[in-house]
Parts: structure tokens; sequence; C-alpha cells
């Protein structure tokens, strides 16, 4: 039997929402709340066993081909493994029992809108590729971004799963199947904080509204221009422009919104951002909003502090959550091996 381990972390959007699909490029930052997946391999029929420890369910699917994806974290697990048996059939002959732990992507039952989906199916996809002994991370993110694409049926941009698979900040641009993934860095001086709404927003259903509109919104240009001037800003290291460029999707993201009917920036979120702007800091929603949580920027401990208090006072919960500089990692454990050692 072979047993691996994988993790992967969480991500937030610092810009790039919506605009995204559009082409233009997403910020983004892993963050240091992990997936994690264990995956045991043996010989057998090929049936998958899930169990997830965040959700209390175990799924028993004995054919994970034709079986329907489902959802939570057992649908991404196999979604994770249709991809990587297309590409490695020898996993068809093996029997996998999976457990995967992503609670700390939850307050309360409810989710905090960090990336939950994205690091599970990359965690899974590393997992599964190590049993078989791919470890190639470019491989990983390749595959990892088709079975996210297939999880999601097609909607997203797989920026997420850019964040899990490398870790740390980076700048992601989508060109039709194509994508670039460049490292960057917070320019100096700026503390990245993450406020919960204390609601969980449901990111697929926003998508399929966002999808099904006609026509391209006024607002997905702007937000679109402002997202090149983010990126811009951070590679230059430009602080003050990266503040500006926050700010300004806030406002474009609750405009977005109104135009499309979907309801991005709730009540909640404004209060966030609100909250944060009255103590000088640039703050915007992440994600693709609905609830879940937002983001502040802030010039200095003293001010960052600030935002956490007025956060307090208006009901938004400040999350203890640090930028991740390491991806998608995996530990692979060979029982057979092991006790030939032992002799």
């Amino acid at each position: 039997m072979r047993r691996v381990t994988a993790s992967a972390p969480g991500k937030l959007f610092v810009t790039g929402e919506y605009a995204v699909l559009a082409g233009a490029p997403a910020l983004l930052a892993a963050v240091d709340r992990r997936a994690l997946v264990h995956i045991a391999l043996e010989p057998g029929a090929g049936a998958l066993e899930a169990e997830s420890l965040a959700e209390g369910t175990r799924r028993v699917i004995h054919d994970p081909e034709r079986e329907p994806l489902g959802g939570g974290d057992a649908g991404a697990v196999l979604a994770a493994l249709r991809i990587v048996r297309a590409a490695m059939p020898s996993l068809a002959a093996m029997r996998a029992q999976v457990v995967v732990d992503t609670r700390t992507f939850l307050a309360d039952g409810e989710k905090l809108g960090l990336g939950r989906s994205a690091a599970t199916v990359t965690a899974a996809v590393a997992a599964f590729l190590a049993g078989v002994g791919r470890h190639d991370r470019g491989e990983i993110l390749e595959a990892a971004l088709a079975a996210h694409a297939l999880f999601q049926d097609g909607r997203g941009s797989g920026a997420d799963v850019a964040a899990a698979a490398r870790g740390g900040v980076l700048e992601f641009r989508r060109d039709g199947a194509r994508v670039a993934v460049t490292t960057r860095a917070l320019p100096r001086g700026l503390h990245l904080l993450v406020g919960w709404s204390g609601e969980g927003g449901a990111t697929d259903p926003m998508l399929r509204r966002f999808a099904a509109g006609t026509g391209e919104p006024r607002s997905l240009r702007e937000l679109s221009a402002v997202a090149e001037r983010a990126a811009a800003a951070v590679e230059r290291g430009d602080g003050a422009a990266l503040l500006d460029a926050v700010a300004s999707t806030a406002d474009l993201l609750a405009r977005l919104g109104d135009e499309v009917g979907i309801p991005i920036v709730t009540p909640a979120l404004a209060r966030l951002v609100a909250a944060a702007r009255r103590v000088g800091a640039a703050a915007k929603p992440s994600g693709a909003g609905g609830g879940d949580c937002g983001i502040a920027l802030a010039t200095s401990e003293a001010q960052a502090d600030a935002v956490r208090a007025a956060w307090r006072a208006e009901g938004i919960v400040p999350l203890s959550v640090a930028i991740a500089a390491e991806g998608v990692c995996h530990e692979v454990h060979d029982e057979l091996a092991r006790e030939v050692s032992l002799g």
C-alpha cells in the first residue's frame, strides 16, 4: 500500500475579480489555511472512498468515471482523480481511500471564502500524481487547473488554483486555454488584513449568473483597467498606486453587481470596506462576493490595529491569516518498502 499526504494553501484575491475572466490580470496571495488530503492506494477495482472531516460525510464511488461528480470535498477529489487517471491509466487498477480535512476553511460551519475547493483539488491532484511517482509542479498545476474546471463546469479562471499550486503572491492571466503565472510581492510597508463578513457566499451560483449576462458591463471594462494598474503597481513596488487600485476595485465591484443583478457586495461587505476606510486603509471584497471575506491594506501596524478594531465594531471578524510562501506539497509513505527495509 502506498500512502500520500498532500496539502495546498487557500487564497485571497487582492485585485482582479471578474476582470480576470475577461483577460485582465489578477493579483492573489496564497494564505496559510491549508487543505489536507490523505490518500491510501492499493491494488483493487478502482473504486474511490472519500471522507470529509469538515462535512462529516463519507462517500463510496464504485465507478469514478461514470458517477456524477457532486459537490463538496468528495466531488473535488473525484474531479482530481478523473483528470489524473486520464493521464495515468495505471490508477484505474488502484483502489483509493481518501480523507480530506478542510476545517480551517470554515467558521461555525460557514465558508470563509479562502479558496477551499481549489486548494482541495490541487492537493488531491498532487497526491494522486505522487501516488504513481509523478512530482513535477508544472504537471500538478496543469492537472489541477483541468480538474477544477471540471469541478466548476468550466466556470472560474483558475487563478485560485495557481495560488494553491505556487504559493506566495502572484499575478495570474488567462488567454483562452493558456495561463501565465508570475511571482510577485506586495510593495514594502503594506500589511494585508482579512475580515470575515459572518456570511458564507456560494461562488458557483455567482459565477453562473455572471456568465448568463448579455453584453459586457461598462464596469467590467473599468475593472479590467484597474486590474492592469494594480498589476503594474505591484511590479514596480508602488504601494500608493496599489492602495488606489484596491479602493477603486471595491467601488467597481459594487457597480458591477448592480449592473448584472448579482449581490457581489453585500451589506456586511460594504460595512467591512467602509470601516477600513474610516481609519485610512484601502479595502475591498475578496473573491466572487455574495458574502465570505474581504481584505484591507494598511500602511502601518497601528493602522492595521485600527482596522481590526473598526471591523469588530461592525460585526466583522478579523481572521488570523498570513501569506503562505509554500504552495502545494506532499509526502509519500510506501509501506511495502518500509517493511522490506526493516528486514
